[in-house]
């Protein structure tokens, strides 16, 4: 197997996926190749460098490449200067050096240094060790074949696009595989852009991104664009691209894949269609209960919708998320569950309610409780409704929390609750309010209600004139 010490460098995140990739490349080359950082430490060697000097990894692997047994002294003071340029970016063309054996033979080698990228950055220099005797073998076997020729071949088998453009963004090279994707054939392709297979409003954004990126020299990362078939069908592309440079450390162009994700994103498409029916459903089955609750006091109808709107209200003035309002929303439409295991008699009384008759009503919190912790909501419904008669002095119910103990959603839905009871019409009593509500909320704050959330609640009103829709 490959010895591979680090593929990370600091201040660089490598996806798991890019070090597999980077293995299994190691792993079946058949050249001899080792892995530089930009501190001249090398990384990763492969059984193939192994092979070719006797030595193990080990005796490579952590160490400063000028010390490594691997290098004669002569090849030593080439190889130094030769990486300084690589590590700046240049791609430099192969040298012939020597490679110390542990028999204590050498061994005449051609070196090939490209510079090694993770995202914009140069991260170190991957070198590629050949025999001389293997690149006679192969010249003599194919006389007429040409590196470029080996690696269109190489290329030219994938079923992503591989392509190559200048500095103008101008086709220099596309692989075959763009006539399966777009329908062009390569020739068809070349000397054109890729902003003239999209579409006009496409080519707009198209050329900002792909521009913006190119001018500053940064590499092109998984961007999605919308493409046409030559028979006029869309076709979702995503481009992936890295920079090269000429001599002088200029960037000459790009090379990169253009990678068909047309099924995978209609994929993503029906996966987000579904979800959005289950959130729509979900939502139906919330408003159907709380509903349910209302319909058993008409002097409550609608107080649900009203504690929600105001509780969001004063959440958006503390500056919440809006996963975090999308919680207090669904909580404010179900707080009051628990009254469906009331008597409608008691809710619905105009006169003062005995003990009996109070305890049963202050049960309602619990009671919603443990029927809706049953349900997998994604959020923490049922401990925020099970809460929300809970005050920051510890006399509230049904559990006496105090301060901290009582989650910011609930200490929300709490004076929310308050405001709208006082502020409509009850079966016991006439409303008393927004005035007198809002004075008790303002008097109380600290002791019953939490300041943070009693200040948001008098700004939602007084400074954003807040008021409820019509329920």
């Amino acid at each position: 197997m490959t010895t591979v010490r680090s593929l990370s460098t600091p201040g660089t995140d490598v996806k798991a996926e890019v070090q597999d990739c980077l293995r299994a490349v190691l792993d079946t080359a058949q050249d001899g190749m080792l892995l530089i950082d930009t501190s001249g430490t090398v990384v990763a060697v492969n059984r193939a460098l192994c092979r070719l000097s006797g030595l193990a990894d080990k005796d490579m692997l952590g160490k400063p490449f000028e010390i490594l047994p691997l290098f004669p002294l002569n090849t030593l003071a080439d190889l130094e200067a030769r990486l300084k340029g690589t590590m700046t970016g240049l791609e430099l063309p192969p040298f012939e050096a020597e490679v110390s054996t542990v028999s204590g033979g050498r061994i005449k080698v051609q070196i090939r240094l490209t510079p090694w990228r993770t995202a914009s950055k140069v991260a170190g220099a991957v070198a590629v060790l050949r025999t001389l005797d293997d690149i006679r073998g192969l010249l003599s076997a194919h006389p007429c074949r040409s590196t470029e020729d080996r690696f269109r071949d190489l290329v030219e088998t994938t079923s992503d696009i591989i392509w190559e453009v200048d500095g103008r963004a101008v086709y220099t090279y596309i692989s075959p595989q763009v006539y399966d994707t777009l329908g062009y054939r390569p020739e068809e392709v070349l000397g054109k852009t890729p902003f003239d297979f999209v579409p006009l409003q496409e080519a707009r954004r198209l050329t900002r991104l792909l521009l913006g990126a190119m001018n500053a020299g940064q590499a092109l990362e998984s961007i999605e664009a919308q493409s046409l078939h030559k028979n006029g069908q869309t076709v979702f592309l995503e481009i992936s691209g890295v920079p090269f440079r000429d001599a002088s450390g200029n960037v000459a162009g790009y090379r990169g894949i253009h990678r068909d994700v047309t099924r995978r994103r209609a994929a993503d498409q029906q996966v987000h269609e579904t979800i959005r029916k289950l959130e729509s459903t979900v939502e139906s089955v919330i408003q159907a209960i709380s509903l349910t609750v209302e319909m058993r006091d008409h002097y409550t109808a609608g107080h649900q919708k009203r504690v929600h709107q105001l509780a969001c209200a004063i959440a958006r003035e503390m500056h919440l998320p809006i996963e975090r309002i999308q919680v207090i929303r669904v909580a404010g439409l179900l707080h009051d569950f628990g009254k469906i295991f009331v008597p409608t008699e008691i809710l619905i009384k105009p006169g003062k309610l005995n003990e009996l008759e109070f305890s049963l009503i202050r049960s309602h919190p619990q009671s919603g409780y443990n029927v809706l912790r049953n349900i997998e909501f994604p959020w923490p419904i049922a401990d925020i409704i099970v809460q929300h008669h809970e005050r920051m002095d510890g006399s509230g119910y049904p559990s006496h929390l105090r301060g901290e103990e009582i989650g910011t959603e609930a200490r929300i839905l709490a004076v929310a609750d308050v405001v709208e009871a006082m502020t409509f019409h009850r079966s016991y009593r006439p409303a008393l309010g927004l005035d007198t509500a809002l004075r008790e909320i303002t008097s109380n704050k600290s002791t019953l209600y939490d300041p943070q959330v009693a200040e948001a609640c008098l700004d939602a009103f007084l400074d954003r004139s807040f008021q409820w829709d019509n329920v």
